[in-house]
């Protein structure tokens, strides 16, 4: 459709070709923008246009797009972090078609699974409970329907991170939130997050910001997440704590002090902070942190005391390939994920990756050599049956009326399912040597 279309014209075209929106050709952009029948109903409605006024104003650019090569699930994860609801679709350079959210969700489930659509209405905190509420049933359809780990954790991530911001942005008054910026740690800073966990978060505050309801408004947002499902961190790692509000200038003097500080909780509270990634405000505040962060990486002391963590739970794994549990069942996050997520961690800061998730961190050490590609794609493949081992027998505990945890009961799993957990625990067994021989840990 040309930029010369008219309103008018462009809605007859909607109704005729019975789609929700049409791309625009204007000359003086070098490709198409995109308008839909929402566009159209606000020019004439709000904006009070004229129906023969040209549609080209009204597409917006530059195009999001998807290639026809990419997973369905990318198309999903995308809208969700953009904040969109349809994005355009390539093979090669050419666009054959849009892809909007409604269609790609009841690809997978129903439409009372809409989240994303519902968190971008939402108005009040109960809106967003009633949003979230949905976000459990979601991740049961379609694991049972055989998503991928890793593009499952990335859906699950964005979701949450929609949540988020959406209190975010309720709880804080418009004129501050340009001046602070949420960050999330840990596991949904990797976004490697399934079902609803602790909260750990933090704040990066602008210099020189003066709120007397900075304090109030920290600890009405943690109130508001433990509301809608996200139970307070036993760390108490969370923006309610002073510990994890701090000013610009105070995050760096706290890098600093982390580097010099090799103390178990000064350790665990920078490996956290090393997967953080902003969630609402002004991520700008966070960029020179964020590369302060990197440089850590040349202090090789620091990798060794970080490193040194990869080692400190025994294998599940027996010397002869047995399967070894406690009293209360196998812990699949000491024995397997943690060794894996933490010595990919450290890996990626020794060679100044940026990537946050874990399977990203696997490819970009095999292109950097930090890393064999055999043994990475062995590592991708043994985390991502560690995690489905895990959120099955969450979702089962869940079943039970009981709270999800990381414990396995092998004796319960299928022929198959041990057999793959063995595999993964050898492969785990296997990088943990790895990781030894790179950083130099005695036996």
């Amino acid at each position: 459709m040309a930029d010369t279309t008219s309103i008018v014209e462009a809605r007859a075209r909607l109704r005729e070709e019975r789609v929700d929106c049409l791309l625009v050709d204007d000359p003086a952009h070098p490709e198409p923008g995109v308008v839909t029948r929402t566009d159209l109903l606000d020019a004439l409605t709000v904006d009070g246009l004229p129906v023969q006024a040209p549609v080209g104003p009204l597409a917006s650019r530059p195009l999001v797009t998807q290639q026809t090569t990419d997973v369905l699930f990318q198309a999903l994860v995308t809208m969700a972090e953009r904040h969109i609801e349809r994005v355009a679709v390539r093979e090669g350079n050419t666009i054959v078609g849009t892809l909007g959210m409604a269609e790609v969700l009841s690809h997978y489930a129903s439409h009372s699974h809409l989240i994303t659509l519902r968190l971008a209405r939402a108005r009040s905190l109960e809106d967003v409970i009633d949003a979230a509420r949905g976000m459990d049933r979601l991740v049961r359809t379609l694991h049972a329907q055989g998503a991928r780990m890793p593009a499952l954790m990335e859906l699950v991530s964005a979701l949450n991170s929609r949540v988020m911001g959406r209190l975010f942005e309720l709880l804080v008054p418009a004129r501050m939130q340009s001046r602070l910026c949420l960050l999330v740690l840990g596991s949904e800073g990797r976004r490697e997050q399934l079902l609803k966990t602790d909260q750990d978060n933090a704040l990066v505050v602008e210099d020189g910001l003066d709120w007397p309801g900075l304090e109030d408004a920290m600890a009405r947002f943690t109130a508001a997440l433990a509301e809608v499902g996200y139970p307070p961190c036993a760390g108490g790692v969370m923006v309610s704590r002073p510990h994890w509000r701090l000013s610009a200038t105070q995050w760096r003097a706290r890098l600093d002090q982390w580097r010099s500080q090799y103390d178990p909780q000064a350790a665990m509270d920078l490996s956290i902070t090393l997967d953080a990634r902003p969630v609402a405000g002004n991520a700008a505040l966070f960029a020179p942190l964020e590369a302060q962060m990197l440089a850590l990486g040349g202090d090789e002391r620091l990798l060794h005391s970080m490193a040194v963590a990869v080692l400190q739970f025994e294998s599940p794994l027996s010397f002869f390939g047995q399967l070894r549990q406690g009293e209360r069942g196998l812990d699949i996050k000491r024995g397997g994920i943690f060794p894996v997520v933490h010595g990919l961690r450290c890996l990626a800061l020794k060679h100044g990756i940026a990537q946050r998730s874990s399977f990203a961190r696997c490819d970009a050490l095999v292109d950097c050599g930090g890393l064999d590609a055999p043994l990475a794609r062995d590592l991708a493949q043994a985390l991502a049956v560690l995690q489905r081992l895990r959120l099955d027998a969450q979702l089962a505990t869940l079943d039970a009326g009981g709270v999800p945890d990381n414990l396995l009961h092998p004796d319960t799993l299928r022929r198959l399912d041990r057999e793959l957990l063995r595999d993964a625990l050898r492969v785990v067994k296997a990088f943990r040597q790895h990781v030894r021989i790179a950083f130099h840990l005695s036996d």
